[in-house]
């Protein structure tokens, strides 16, 4: 413990009076307004929980991360009903009972300090001015003060400021300890904020892989399918115009141009349609969709997926689009002449690697897509490690877990041939 005049001549004596002076505030207002709005108690509880949680900084403590759950913009209708089910919700109303017995002790605390401070500080000053003095404290207890005796009391200030600022520590650390033992979040609690923040991820993805399928039914259905019937047509207006012989030779090389560019267009929208979730990923699952996906590649790739079983289908998303920017990332910046992509599960997770035998060097963060694919791939609970090391090789790893596909198909899944 540091010596009386070292505590003194610190800030924490003070800052304990100004934390108690708070607490007599908070417990004269609690004192007010309870009977009040007694119906409200579990509110003033999360507010006073949250207030207490910062205050309790005053004294050097670190700031206290909040046991309630996260309320999603799809839950605030319902607020009241999840805040009131919270066990850290009634524990803030404790503390919020604490404050009032608390402050009004601080009350007390800090009234007779400051009358403590008015004797030994004005009974001297009034004794110099008057000649003498004559008061009388309880009971046969008197001060009798005159000119030439003035200056006794003055002897006892550093006594009361001692006491007092050994007094408001320790008043001030207890009550902090106290808040603090109540409003820290319980381990379940932590479990509970971790769990619903790993399905709210994984729910995001999950929505933007149905969104990504629907764009690409609607594209595939419609648009698609607009561009085949006007080939159609065109072949139709184009055998139309063959039996005009000559005179039709004009417009039959107009309509060949036509024909040439809604051509392009079908494959271009085609390309577009499988960048957004290519329908063999839906229809027939991640092995089918790589077979697809090397088959179109400019360069060699070797394809191993003996030990490939079914997955849920945001995990074989993620893991196909972590493969197909693999692959375009090999083709734009490296001179590698073959790719090797290997895909397997086991009973819990999917894990997809892909090497190829460039110059390395490859940095998630220069834009190349990669980072969008980690992230993807921690919303599911999983892992993407890229290892480039300057020279190569170049090898990037996607491991996710399989979720409910693992439960239909078991260990024993019919690999994918």
């Amino acid at each position: 413990m540091s010596a009386p005049w070292r505590v003194l001549a610190s800030w924490w004596p003070w800052r304990a009076a100004l934390f108690l002076l708070a607490s007599a505030v908070l417990g004269v207002l609690v004192l007010v307004l309870l009977p009040l709005t007694l119906l409200l108690l579990p509110l003033w509880g999360i507010l006073c929980g949250s207030l207490e949680r910062r205050r309790i900084q005053l004294l050097g403590f670190s700031r206290i991360s909040s046991g309630h759950v996260r309320v999603t913009p799809e839950e605030r209708h319902n607020w009241l009903n999840i805040r009131l089910s919270e066990p850290a919700t009634w524990r803030a109303v404790l503390v919020l009972l604490m404050d009032l017995v608390t402050g009004l002790v601080a009350l007390a605390a800090l009234f007779f300090e400051a009358m403590a401070l008015v004797v030994v500080v004005g009974v001297p000053i009034v004794a110099l001015s008057r000649g003498d003095v004559d008061i009388r404290l309880f009971g046969d207890a008197r001060i009798r003060l005159d000119a030439a005796t003035w200056w006794l009391p003055v002897l006892a200030l550093f006594l009361v400021l001692v006491v007092a600022g050994y007094l408001n520590l320790t008043l001030s650390t207890l009550q902090a300890l106290a808040i603090r033992r109540l409003l820290a979040p319980r381990r379940a609690e932590i479990e509970q904020r971790v769990e619903r923040l790993t399905r709210s991820r994984a729910a995001v993805v999950t929505a933007h892989e149905d969104e990504r399928r629907r764009i690409e039914r609607d594209l595939h259905d419609g648009v698609q399918q607009e561009l085949v019937v006007l080939a159609a047509r065109l072949g139709t207006l184009e055998l139309e115009l063959a039996e005009l012989g000559s005179d039709g030779d004009p417009a039959r090389r107009a309509l060949a141009g036509v024909q040439d560019q809604a051509d392009r267009a079908a494959a271009a929208l085609r390309e577009s349609v499988r960048g957004i979730h290519p329908a063999v990923l839906s229809d027939r699952g991640l092995g089918a969709a790589l077979q697809e996906l090397s088959g179109r590649a400019p360069i060699r790739v070797v394809l191993q997926q003996d030990s490939l079983g079914r997955a849920d289908p945001v995990a074989e998303a993620a893991a196909y689009f972590v493969v197909r920017e693999a692959l375009t990332n090999a083709v734009k910046h490296t001179d590698t002449a073959q790719i090797r992509v290997s895909a397997a599960t086991d009973q819990r997770m999917l894990t997809v690697t892909v090497q190829d035998d460039g110059r390395g060097g490859a940095d998630p963060r220069a834009g190349t897509g990669l980072a969008g694919l980690a992230a993807r791939a921690s919303a599911l609970d999983g892992d993407l490690v890229i290892d480039s090391p300057a020279g190569g090789p170049t090898s990037i790893t996607i491991t996710v877990p399989r979720g409910t596909a693992a439960e239909g198909d078991g260990a024993d899944a019919d690999p994918v041939r």
